[in-house]
């Protein structure tokens, strides 16, 4: 099995909050003792910098750029896509390959980043979207936590 569906089952049909999943899979992985590399996938705690109308809090993310000169990743994020959409793209990736939906590209400041695990490839060979997403909406400097499926429905 798999880290996801274990934490799924682990749950067994219960109501759970998001902070409860994002700790088991935290739990269940190694912390990241270097910098990213292109075909990681990290699980990690993310403030935007700059001002983005909306941001993931906690981003599950495929590295396919790495610019150390600029202190940035870029990947794709799965969690931009509805969960449904979700299990296609985290097979894709246990099997190795690299690609996402253009909607889940995004840049990261390394300095923004923290609590970075890394999650093996093998661990989406029978992946199960969790509700590890925390998305945040920004108007004029307030920040509002907005459900995920307004912001799936946005893009």
């Amino acid at each position: 099995m798999s880290l996801f569906k274990d934490i799924k089952d682990s749950a067994m049909g219960s109501s759970k909050s998001r902070d409860w999943y994002r700790s088991r899979v935290r739990s269940g992985l190694s912390a990241l003792d270097r910098p990213p590399s292109e075909g990681d996938i990290l699980f990690y705690d993310y403030v935007a910098q700059t001002d983005v109308d909306w941001y993931d809090m906690h981003p599950l993310t495929l590295v396919t750029d790495v610019d150390l000169m600029f202190g940035q990743f870029s990947g794709g994020n799965i969690h931009y896509l509805r969960p449904s959409a979700r299990q296609g793209v985290g097979k894709a990736w246990a099997a190795g390959a690299q690609t996402y939906p253009a909607r889940c590209y995004h840049k990261y400041f390394m300095s923004a980043a923290s609590n970075i695990y890394l999650v093996p490839k093998e661990s989406f060979t029978d992946y199960v979207p969790l509700p590890l997403e925390q998305f945040l909406f920004t108007r004029g400097g307030v920040k509002v936590e907005v459900p995920s499926s307004i912001i799936w429905s946005k893009i």
